[in-house]
């Protein structure tokens, strides 16, 4: 029989650090185009930002081989794209995507689900720190010791100022103090975001997604001795879907002159929640569907309060399509006259309306 565990995240370090990527352009199926067609490229910008403890030690010493290599994560990411996401990751466990009809075989296909492909991208950043760090403690002998650094052909200059400069760095190392100088490998995040411009017809900005992936620990009953590496697996702590940019029109406001003309209405609806809960399954079956109609159904409305728009949308996306919780917010580009956009932003859940 299978051993019960749980998942333990370890505490955030005193200081953190950060490096990251903007704007790596995609090119590859993500999920359906705006025809709802499968496996038809479209545009998709990613995003990632990895936090780590800590950048001291490569500071204090200025070197190289104590930092992360940014143009190695960019190496990382692309060839997993471009391998089409072959790895055999444990996907369902990591990100808690239900694979059961949508894959049948061991390749995960990075067209079916937007959270496949941030889940892969955040998973080369956490294999870059890993080798990073295991590669700084297989060479801390050499940090410790820079003056053996050099040997040979190099002799000379040892003797002169790069024999100083080495010591200098040495210095600076132990003078940033203990636990500095070499990079933490138990705590671990990377947040990925992931743009798809072009995913919806009735959204302007279209779809938008943003996770945040962790190591995270087993605790095993019983047991005291702390997690090895074969005890931890990348697991999404944090995610969130938005639609932004939904531009409808309707009969909204109580002024009389309102009364007369349908006006642009902007519609943008945010989903965001733990990363082990089905919420997440059900936005991504439904959004397509939901975006069309909550557009066509705001177009036919006739309320009097943004407020009342704004629940009304709460209702459809949460009572009629399944979410469990919703922020919506309503924006109406023409209320004043020098004001870009003024609205209304509610957050409303399904238990909200069933109770």
């Amino acid at each position: 029989m299978a051993q019960e565990w749980n998942i333990r995240f370890p505490t955030p370090p005193a200081v953190i650090d950060n490096i990251h990527l903007q704007n790596i352009q995609l090119h590859l199926p993500m999920g359906p185009d705006p025809w709802h067609r499968s496996g038809k490229p479209q545009p998709c910008t990613a995003s990632m930002k990895l936090s780590y403890s800590s950048a001291i030690a490569a500071a204090a010493a200025d070197d190289v081989s104590l930092s992360l290599d940014y143009g190695k994560l960019y190496r990382f990411v692309e060839r997993e794209v471009r391998d089409g996401g072959r790895s055999q990751l444990p996907i369902k466990e990591m990100m808690g995507v239900d694979l059961s009809q949508k894959e049948v075989t061991g390749e995960i296909l990075l067209g079916g689900d937007v959270r496949i492909i941030a889940g892969q991208i955040a998973n080369c950043g956490l294999t870059l720190l890993d080798e990073t760090v295991a590669g700084v403690r297989r060479m801390s002998h050499v940090h410790q010791s820079p003056t053996r650094q050099r040997r040979g052909s190099e002799a000379g200059r040892r003797m002169s100022s790069g024999a100083v400069d080495a010591q200098a760095r040495a210095q600076a190392v132990a003078q940033a103090g203990a636990g500095a100088e070499l990079l933490d490998g138990e705590f671990g995040q990377c947040e990925v975001w992931l743009h798809l411009p072009n995913a919806l017809l009735r959204a302007e900005e279209g779809l938008k997604y943003r996770c945040v992936m962790v190591w995270g620990y087993k605790e095993i009953p019983g047991r005291q001795e702390d997690a090895t590496a074969s005890e931890r697996r990348p697991m999404v702590r944090e995610q969130e879907f938005r639609i932004d940019g939904i531009r409808c029109h309707c009969i909204l406001g109580v002024n009389s002159h309102e009364r007369l003309e349908k006006q642009a209405v902007i519609v943008s609806l945010e989903f965001s929640g733990p990363g082990h809960l089905p919420w997440a399954s059900t936005v991504v079956e439904t959004y397509p569907q939901l975006t069309r109609v909550v557009a066509e159904r705001v177009e036919g409305t006739s309320y009097q309060t943004v407020e009342a728009l704004a629940t009304f949308i709460a209702r459809i996306v949460t009572v009629e399509f399944g979410n469990d919780r919703v922020t919506v917010k309503v924006e109406k580009p023409s209320a004043l006259a020098f004001v870009e956009r003024a609205g209304v932003e509610i957050t409303r859940s399904r238990a909200f309306f069933i109770s």
